[in-house]
């Protein structure tokens, strides 16, 4: 089975015990460690990483290219750190610290895309301010060869929520212009799969949760499946050990037999 590397950053994931959280902030907080988990996983079989963009792993990664090939998928917005920024800055502050780090040309490009969606962004409307923080994290991501971005999760669940189809096609739309393919992550695979319709077509990957014990797989494993073998090779396994209660190396095993396009795991096993 083809596997991609999560690289989400620690104060995302769920933890059984407090030094396996230290464990793992320890493993993500250099840039170092960061290019270390990436050979690993590139060395044991790994033909991507799928990354949420932060100074540590924009470094990292920005380095493991200059003399490796994987495949580089980017989840955007960061919506931990905007959510971050929020509370201690305020919208307004929120926003400028990210346009800040642009170059002057993605920052004429960005001025440029909010001017025309300036009524929709000054009405708060939620497709046009998830569209720009998106577009505003894509332009500073200067130097890194991208080849898939995915919306972030928290964005889509709540657009899924809503039935906001817009948000999705436009999404896919702006990623096709860039040279990108779009890419979503959810836990609502047939809630996706109905709202979406014909346009899951516009999303090279969707990674959902998929493993033997129907942990986080909504409203339940047999329901999942059935929309995996549905969409083949369309979708990618996340949470494969189930919270921690299987092997991973069994655990890749034991989703091989649906026709999924691969699994994204937070370490690679053992060849």
């Amino acid at each position: 089975m083809e596997l991609a590397l999560d690289l989400s950053p620690p104060e995302s994931k769920h933890y059984r015990t407090w030094s396996e959280r230290l464990s793992s902030v320890a493993r993500y907080s250099q840039p170092d460690e960061i290019h270390a988990a990436c050979e690993m996983a590139r060395a044991r079989g790994a033909s991507a990483v799928l990354a949420v963009l932060d100074p540590r792993a924009e470094t990292a990664l920005r380095a493991l290219q200059t003399w490796r090939d994987l495949s580089l998928w980017v989840v955007v917005p960061n919506m931990y750190a905007f959510i971050r920024d929020l509370t201690d800055r305020g919208l307004v502050g929120a926003a400028l610290s990210r346009f800040r780090r642009l170059g002057p040309g993605a920052m004429v490009a960005t001025g440029l895309a909010a001017l025309r969606d300036l009524g929709p962004l000054a009405r708060s409307d939620f497709v046009a301010g998830a569209l720009w923080l998106a577009q505003m994290e894509l332009a500073a991501a200067r130097g890194l060869r991208i080849r898939r971005v995915f919306l972030h999760p928290q964005l889509t669940e709540i657009a899924l929520a809503g039935r906001v189809l817009t948000l999705f096609t436009e999404f896919a739309r702006r990623a096709r212009a860039l040279g990108l393919e779009a890419g979503l992550i959810t836990h609502n695979p047939v809630v996706a799969a109905e709202v979406l319709g014909g346009e899951i077509e516009r999303f090279a990957a969707v990674v959902s949760p998929c493993n033997a014990k129907g942990y986080k797989m909504v409203p339940g494993r047999e329901a999942c499946e059935a929309v995996f073998r549905s969409h083949p090779r369309r979708f990618w396994a996340s949470e494969v050990t189930a919270g921690g209660a299987v092997p991973l190396a069994t655990a890749v095993a034991g989703v091989d037999g649906l026709p999924l396009g691969g699994a994204v795991v937070p370490e690679v096993p053992p060849i």
